[in-house]
């Protein structure tokens, strides 16, 4: 996109209360200030309306496969971390792997048929509460995985094609907000419920829910228009890679997801393991996503303000820092708490950005392989994360953590990078 396609986007958004400025950042589309409540008005479309309410929902029943597994695996199968840790890699690898084929379905098919796919894979990973085996967990750890790439894909694609570039980032904070939200109530249900009854209720609920979810999106989701023949995918996937700004954003979305697949694989247990409170290691997930809300919210809002640089770059500081914490107070109930909440909204806050960045960086018929291009450096990041994390918490509690804020700091220099390259991009 060049500077007078961007000029000519803008002149069409004015109005009394919202005005196009050419703010001096190395990010290459200018900043459009507009009010919340113009913000809000832009949202509340009936793309965007139902997509939420998607995301609230898939948020809840999702919750117990992304903070209890590892508890599960050690309080009713007596496995190890790294178990837990190996089961999460499976999906984590084939999520990013299938992340490709999901982009170029969204492109050609359709988002909503595809996401639709992906929703599926919660119904497997109820069914995972309700069994031992080690070969059923593998199996179904494997659906996950697929599933997982087309409904990550697929989501943010929808996203981006639903929101005005002019709101994406209050759009994103609200979008992942819906997920924060629900994964915070789903936590907090699913701690007691499985402290009182069990893990197989959880399991059941789950799969009940999902099924649920998937006849609402039929229903009440509309599908995005596919692109036409003409406007048919044409950028190969290595020329796609070969753009220095997109390398320099796979690398901004993989450093600080190690540090995140770390940090949600171990800190629940690491709660536990110090209180032997299984509601306690629930309430942590609840708590921190909770407070991570209000930083999505405030991130997206910086973002559409003034651009996505300051915002960016303060939240992946903030990972930096709340890793380098985590590890000094790996022992402590109180430092996990406070630094891994500080760590998780920081991590949201980053991730906020990214359908911004993604905008920013590609054209219509480009955005689900980028979007997929951007799952699998995320499910890479999540996956090193998981399985390191797994391997090193057993030599000590605070190892993986200080390690991880290596590939964190450097982040912070990447950003820099990535928002000079943009720019150069666009004017070719």
């Amino acid at each position: 996109m060049t500077y007078g396609e961007i000029g000519r986007y803008c002149t069409g958004l004015q109005s009394k209360r919202s005005f196009c400025h050419d703010v001096v950042s190395p990010l290459s589309v200018p900043c459009v200030f507009i009010n919340t409540r113009q913000s809000l008005r832009e949202l509340t479309t009936l793309r965007f309306v139902p997509l939420w309410i998607v995301s609230l929902l898939t948020g809840l029943i999702n919750a117990p496969i992304q903070s209890l597994l590892p508890v599960y695996m050690e309080a009713e199968a007596n496995a190890s971390p790294l178990f837990s840790a190996g089961l999460r890699s499976v999906f984590l690898l084939l999520g990013g792997l299938f992340a490709i084929p999901a982009g170029y379905l969204c492109d050609r098919i359709g988002v909503r048929t595809t996401y639709v796919l992906g929703i599926s894979g919660t119904i497997a990973g109820g069914a995972v509460f309700l069994t031992h085996q080690p070969l059923w967990l593998l199996l179904l750890c494997l659906y996950i995985g697929v599933a997982s790439g087309f409904s990550t894909t697929a989501g943010q694609a929808y996203l981006i094609r639903s929101v005005p570039r002019a709101s994406m980032g209050l759009g994103a904070a609200a979008f992942f907000l819906g997920m924060t939200l629900g994964a915070a109530v789903g936590n907090r249900l699913t701690g007691q419920t499985a402290e009182m009854y069990g893990f197989g209720p959880v399991g059941a609920a789950m799969m009940i829910g999902t099924l649920v979810v998937m006849v609402l999106m039929t229903g009440v989701l509309p599908e995005i228009e596919r692109p036409a023949a003409t406007d048919a995918p044409k950028t190969r996937m290595r020329d796609l890679i070969g753009r220095p700004y997109i390398r320099l954003l796979l690398l901004v979305r993989f450093l600080p997801t190690c540090y995140w697949g770390a940090a949600t694989l171990l800190i629940p247990l690491l709660i536990y393991r110090a209180s032997g409170s299984l509601s306690l290691a629930a309430d942590y997930a609840g708590v921190s996503l909770l407070v991570a809300a209000c930083c999505q919210i405030a991130a997206g809002r910086l973002a559409d303000r003034y651009g996505p640089r300051i915002p960016t770059l303060i939240a992946s500081t903030g990972v930096a820092a709340s890793a380098a914490c985590t590890g000094l107070w790996a022992d402590s109930v109180q430092g996990l708490f406070l630094f891994g909440t500080t760590g998780a909204s920081c991590a949201w806050a980053v991730s906020t950005m990214m359908p911004r960045l993604i905008d920013a960086v590609s054209d219509a018929s480009e955005k689900g392989r980028v979007v997929g291009l951007a799952h699998l450096a995320w499910s890479c990041g999540m996956l090193t994360g998981s399985l390191y994390g797994g391997y090193a918490v057993e030599q000590g509690a605070g190892i993986p953590f200080l390690t991880l804020t290596v590939g964190c700091v450097a982040t912070v220099g990447l950003l820099a990078l990535l928002f000079r390259a943009i720019p150069e991009a666009a004017r070719k």
